[in-house]
């Protein structure tokens, strides 16, 4: 499986879910296999990107590649900033939550 230049290999890939996709789960998953590992949601409204929840959810350090995380809004400008500045934190891959109900 292919996303733009990154191969996922093996095309296994673990979606994103609030409050379980979390950093060592994600590593676990990865070790164990699955080709792409999405980051839990973050948000996309930058007044809350310096939270503690939110700097814990953008912390990548040491994850195999591709790095991949989702992000919920509504404004197609600030989910714009939001993709820019996950991708200067390590992102490779943005993945824009449209309707999940946890973001209700």
């Amino acid at each position: 499986m292919q996303i733009g230049p990154y191969r996922i290999d093996p095309p296994l890939a673990l979606a994103p879910m609030a409050g379980v996709t979390d950093k060592p789960f994600r590593l676990l998953c990865k070790r164990l296999g699955a080709g792409l590992a999405v980051s839990e949601m973050t948000t996309a409204d930058p007044r809350l990107w310096h939270t503690r929840k939110s700097l814990r959810r953008m912390d990548h350090e040491g994850e195999p590649e591709p790095v991949s995380v989702q992000i919920a809004g509504y404004d197609p400008a600030m989910l714009a900033e939001a993709a820019r500045f996950n991708v200067a934190n390590g992102a490779q891959i943005v993945d824009i939550n449209m309707g999940c109900p946890a973001t209700s």
